[in-house]
């Protein structure tokens, strides 16, 4: 990712990141009541699923990168 000429392919990771980390909050922001919506649990099963996946594979594949070099 990072040879490519594209800033969309060198960013992609942390901006999937920051998008589910941004939906996170707003879904407890909306459990806790502070918005008056309702989210389906299969839903927040999802989002949990995706988030614990994104930010095990950005921060593990980190790591990783950084102690093969």
């Amino acid at each position: 990712d990072m040879n490519s000429d594209s800033w969309l392919s060198k960013n992609v990771r942390p901006l999937v990141l920051i998008f589910l980390v941004v939906c996170t909050v707003l879904m407890i922001f909306i459990d806790a009541g502070t918005l008056s919506f309702t989210v389906e649990e299969k839903w927040t099963d999802l989002l949990q699923l995706v988030l614990i996946t994104v930010i095990g594979a950005y921060f593990g594949g980190r790591s990783l990168e950084k102690t093969k070099k």
